[in-house]
């Protein structure tokens, strides 16, 4: 059986298609990208991803791809367009993960995830540029852990959570820099928000105790050796206030919890921690002091004979 003759408009696209996945040859391909990047370096980025158009994987030589990669990306930041350079970077570890432009690429990951971040632009639920933003220094920090910029992006993402009141992975973005950049000048402000996202966290007395007594140890800590910053110490001092008379009154609390069921000595010991001298000043002492008071004197045990 004789096969029907393609149709001439078919056989054109196949061509073509054929054509555009033959592989440059590498003196083609390299002027091709020569031309690029001289024309992101003039500027003229839209010409630029033109030819940069041109150079896929199909067509462009393996050993030439990371020049690609980052030529893209360059043309695009120029451009204003930051999520698609970080596009155009994203598997760069995987897919050159020796090659010598891996430090350029690492800072201009930096330059596209901070603007980004820091920009409050975003149409409703769809997109926003600090969503992005976030999604550019998480993959800056996973996939490049040795970058200089380390401090930086996880300052960031800290001041991010914590701006969006999760708190806790605000504590480990803050941890992660004292622990992972301890020279770095921002070693004072993260210990200040690891404390202060301790203590927005808590919201009042009724919360965890233990939480509150961490939250202080974390604030005596900063202002051991805080930064010259007297509005984060004036922070910390407010801070630190407020839990004293949240943690006093959480005291007196669970004593009258056990005033309720009849348990004296638990009564009493939860009263007596309230009163100490560590809560002078808060009305909660106050309290507890009047309450001991009340309670009958405390039986001694009999001696042995």
């Amino acid at each position: 059986m004789r096969r029907r003759p393609m149709p001439l408009p078919t056989l054109s696209l196949v061509l073509v298609a054929a054509c555009a996945a033959t592989p440059l040859a590498g003196p083609d391909a390299e002027r091709l990208l020569g031309e690029a990047e001289a024309l992101v370096t003039t500027r003229a980025y839209a010409r630029a991803l033109d030819r940069l158009a041109q150079l896929s994987d199909e067509t462009c030589p393996k050993r030439l791809r990371d020049r690609r990669d980052v030529a893209r990306a360059r043309a695009h930041l120029g451009n204003g367009e930051l999520w698609e350079a970080f596009l155009a970077l994203e598997t760069f570890a995987d897919d050159h993960p020796h090659s010598e432009l891996r430090p350029a690429v690492v800072e201009m990951l930096w330059q596209i995830g901070q603007p980004l971040a820091s920009s409050d632009r975003g149409f409703w639920i769809f997109w926003s540029d600090r969503r992005a933003g976030r999604t550019v220094l998480e993959h800056l920090i996973t996939r490049h852990p040795d970058t200089p910029r380390l401090a930086d992006a996880l300052r960031l993402l800290g001041d991010l959570a914590y701006a969006d009141g999760d708190y806790e992975l605000a504590q480990e973005r803050y941890r992660d820099l004292m622990r992972r950049r301890p020279e770095s000048e921002w070693v004072g402000y993260a210990s200040f928000r690891f404390a202060m996202s301790i203590v927005d966290s808590l919201q009042g007395p009724d919360y965890d105790l233990a939480k509150m007594e961490h939250a202080v140890r974390e604030l005596n800590d900063f202002l051991q050796s805080p930064p010259e910053n007297p509005n984060l110490q004036a922070q910390a001092r407010d801070a630190l206030a407020r839990l004293k008379e949240w943690r006093a009154r959480r005291h007196v609390t669970i004593a009258a919890f056990y005033r309720r069921v009849g348990n004296e000595p638990g009564e009493r010991h939860h009263l007596d921690i309230a009163a100490r001298a560590e809560f002078d000043g808060t009305e909660a002492q106050v309290e507890a002091r009047a309450r001991q008071v009340e309670l009958p004197a405390a039986t001694l045990p009999e001696a042995r004979p």
